[in-house]
Formats: structure tokens, C-alpha cells, sequence
């Protein structure tokens, strides 16, 4: 009591199978793309903080190296008030734009609200500084 098997079942496997590993594939390789953009926007923004901060990135040059192996381009201008990034990669690009650091405007506000505190004043819309 053998029963065999018509053969358009198992080309019809096979065609499945191929398809379901292609499509696993080809969500692995975007998963792994997506990081990579992740890691390239990551490493950017760091960049830019620290020249944004005025301070001396003290891995520039280990950082420069990592930025090579892993594919990116990395470029950060400094144009008087903003500080601006690009990286790209393959086939993708990113950038970013930010103010510069200035402490003393921070602290200036925060010394305002301090004020307005002590005097018992309520801080409104109108009185922000």
C-alpha cells in the first residue's frame, strides 16, 4: 500500500521554498541597512555635538578610521552660528544643522527665571526670556 506522490508537488515546494528564503534574505540585508543608516546618523550627530561645543574630539583619529571601515563620509562645516553635517553611505545620505553651544545664553535665562522666582512672580507666556 504504497502511495505515490505526483511530481507538481514537489516542484511546487521547491518553487515555495525559493521564494521563502528570498524574502527572508531580503529582509535580512534590509535589517542590516537600516542599521547601518542608524550607525552612520549616530556617528554624525556626535561629530557635530562636539564641534558644535568647541571642544577637541579626543578619538578623531580612531573614529576617522572606524568611519572608513564601516563605509561612511563623514563632513562637518562650521559657518558662523550653525555647525552642519553630512555622512553618506552606500547609496544613502544624511544631514544635520545646528546652532552653536553658547553656555552664556543658557545661563542667562536661567538666571531671569531665577529672578522672577525669588520676586514671586509667575512665569506667563509674555515673560519668558
Amino acid at each position: 500500500m504504497r502511495q505515490k506522490l505526483k511530481c507538481s508537488y514537489t516542484v511546487e515546494a521547491a518553487f515555495t521554498m525559493g521564494i521563502l528564503i528570498f524574502a527572508v534574505t531580503h529582509g535580512i540585508l534590509w535589517a542590516y541597512g537600516v542599521k547601518n543608516r542608524t550607525v552612520g546618523a549616530m556617528m554624525l550627530e556626535e561629530a557635530v555635538e562636539w564641534i558644535r561645543s568647541d571642544e577637541q574630539c579626543p578619538l578623531a583619529e580612531e573614529a576617522g578610521a572606524g568611519m572608513e571601515r564601516l563605509g561612511f563620509g563623514i563632513t562637518v562645516r562650521s559657518e558662523g552660528e550653525r555647525v552642519d553635517g553630512t555622512v553618506s553611505g552606500a547609496g544613502w545620505e544624511r544631514e544635520i544643522s545646528m546652532k552653536r553651544f553658547r553656555p552664556e545664553e543658557f545661563l542667562r535665562k536661567i538666571s531671569v527665571i531665577e529672578g522672577k522666582l525669588e520676586d514671586g512672580n509667575s512665569l506667563s507666556e509674555g515673560d519668558q526670556p
